[in-house]
């Protein structure tokens, strides 16, 4: 029996400023039914209050509690391991979420931090290599190679941090789906098993193929990709949060056997 949802935000949600269809309607029946959520993003420039403000403003009451973001998460593990300073590559957002934690912006960091920044230039990737070097970690917020916006495709963390991967030739520690650990603190969050649990993102390689890696669930958004990535396919497909609502009774009672 499935317990609780783990939900994407950009595709599945929404797309930029645009709410997708049956997102409200969702949101509202999970609520209404006491079942457990959160959401999980990948995006690296923002606080979680962003995600939350955002969504209250489309009629959807996330509270930053139930907000899990690949920068969040690098920050409580700055905490676990008592980084205090880091290098970091990144925006506002991301540093935001580093400070709560206690860690703050240094050039003798303890860490190296990549992350989405529009201003990435020669100096920083300087720094940043200098320090790996030097034999400090390279942590990069998330896998992902592109973000695509708008006006078209840029350059996500995953491309950014891969010049100093490069360069260095060190392993890095990457952050967010599909990485395990994202999954473990959102269990750990909703109280439940992984099979007790379904991800619904719009993203194969992260969304899909996490969820599937950890043993929960996995209803791909709005995707014309059916033959899965590497092997992982989804367990549903659906083209929007309205037909998963539709669908929901049959997904939540789904054999785990």
């Amino acid at each position: 029996m499935i317990k609780a949802f783990m939900v994407d935000l950009d595709g599945v949600v929404y797309k930029g400023e645009v709410i997708r269809e049956g997102a409200v309607e969702f949101f509202d029946y999970l609520v209404t039914h006491n079942i457990s959520y959160c959401v999980i993003t990948n995006h690296s420039s923002f606080h979680r209050r962003y995600y939350s403000e955002k969504l209250n403003r489309m009629g959807i009451n996330v509270p930053v509690e139930r907000i899990l973001s690949s920068p969040y998460e690098m920050a409580l593990r700055t905490k676990e391991l008592g980084y205090k300073r880091a290098y970091v590559i990144g925006r506002d957002g991301l540093i935001e979420e580093l400070k709560e934690v206690g860690c703050s912006v240094s050039d003798d960091p303890d860490v190296v931090i990549v992350g989405y920044d529009e201003d990435y230039n020669f100096q920083k990737i300087t720094k940043a290599i200098r320090a790996v070097l030097d034999g400090k970690p390279l942590w990069i917020v998330n896998p992902d190679r592109l973000l695509p916006k708008e006006d078209g495709f840029y350059p996500d963390s995953g491309s950014l941090g891969a010049s100093i991967v490069y360069a260095t030739a060190v392993q890095p520690v990457y952050f967010g789906k599909p990485n395990e650990h994202i999954f473990r603190r959102a269990f750990d969050l909703l109280g439940v098993k992984p099979e007790e649990t379904v991800m619904i993102g719009d993203t194969l390689e992260t969304d899909i193929l996490g969820a599937k890696q950890v043993g929960a669930r996995a209803v791909y958004i709005s995707g014309v990709e059916k033959r899965g990535y590497n092997g992982v396919s989804p367990d549903y497909s659906f083209e929007n949060l309205k037909e998963v609502l539709r669908n929901i009774e049959k997904i939540m009672e789904v054999d785990q056997g």
